[in-house]
């Protein structure tokens, strides 16, 4: 098994991106008589989304949030009710079940994590028969909201948590045929939770380092500094 890590393209845009952001919050110079008003439109404007380097940092991505735990919870839903609302329908479940945990592996793996952690991963087998790991991860120091990493990782390791305590209650009331729909939901869960632990442990070993090149290269900067500046106090004092 090897892996391997790609940068991948930013999600926000860019300069000029920010600088359409800087164009729409900005206003004409008011005329005499209405400053006050738009002074103060302006000044709230300004203090309602942080700064970060004198760049307005993006808002908490809400949608991405309410997919990425929407088909995690109605799975759950669907299972945990399908005695009240689907009586003697296992196999309607089973299939609805199915369906759900593969539209929330998939909106995962390709499109939540990539949007709110910065981060995507998958996995093939190679002609030896191997398993390769390919990791994906923004190296240009990208802002993550934290409302956003703390939905993505709470809603991913909650969920096979879930899973795993319904299972451990099919079992307890000799539930077979339902605990073989759990092991299903729990699997593409936990593949996901896999995956991410993976791909965020080789994205902070390549931020570990490029923060060691970068001190090396400073450190070799400085001593090349010195050496210069040394050399030439020799020379000055010879001379």
């Amino acid at each position: 098994m090897s892996m391997s890590s790609l940068g991948l393209e930013p999600t926000y845009e860019g300069a000029s991106g920010f600088e359409n952001m800087r164009q729409e919050n900005s206003y004409a110079a008011p005329s005499f008589g209405e400053g006050a008003s738009v002074g103060a439109a302006g000044m709230a404007a300004s203090q309602a989304v942080p700064l970060t380097g004198g760049v307005r940092n993006p808002p908490p991505q809400r949608g991405v949030i309410f997919f990425h735990i929407l088909f995690k919870a109605a799975a759950l839903l669907v299972y945990m009710f399908s005695g009240i609302f689907f009586q003697g329908s296992y196999v309607f479940v089973f299939v609805l079940v199915t369906l759900l945990s593969a539209f929330d592996f998939w909106t995962v793996k390709n499109v939540s994590g990539r949007l709110l952690v910065g981060l995507r991963w998958w996995n093939f087998i190679d002609e030896k028969g191997g398993s390769q790991w390919k990791f994906e991860s923004y190296e240009d120091q990208r802002f993550i909201h934290p409302t956003d990493s703390n939905a993505f990782w709470l809603a991913l390791f909650v969920t096979p948590g879930a899973w795993l305590l319904l299972g451990f209650g099919a079992i307890l009331t000799l539930r077979f045929m339902w605990l073989v729909l759990v092991l299903v939901a729990f699997t593409c869960s936990m593949i996901n939770v896999v995956g991410y632990t993976k791909c965020k442990k080789d994205a902070r070993t390549k931020l570990s380092a490029l923060g060691g090149s970068v001190l090396s290269r400073g450190m070799e900067m400085s001593a090349n500094f010195w050496s210069a500046s040394r050399a030439n106090r020799n020379t000055s004092s010879s001379a």
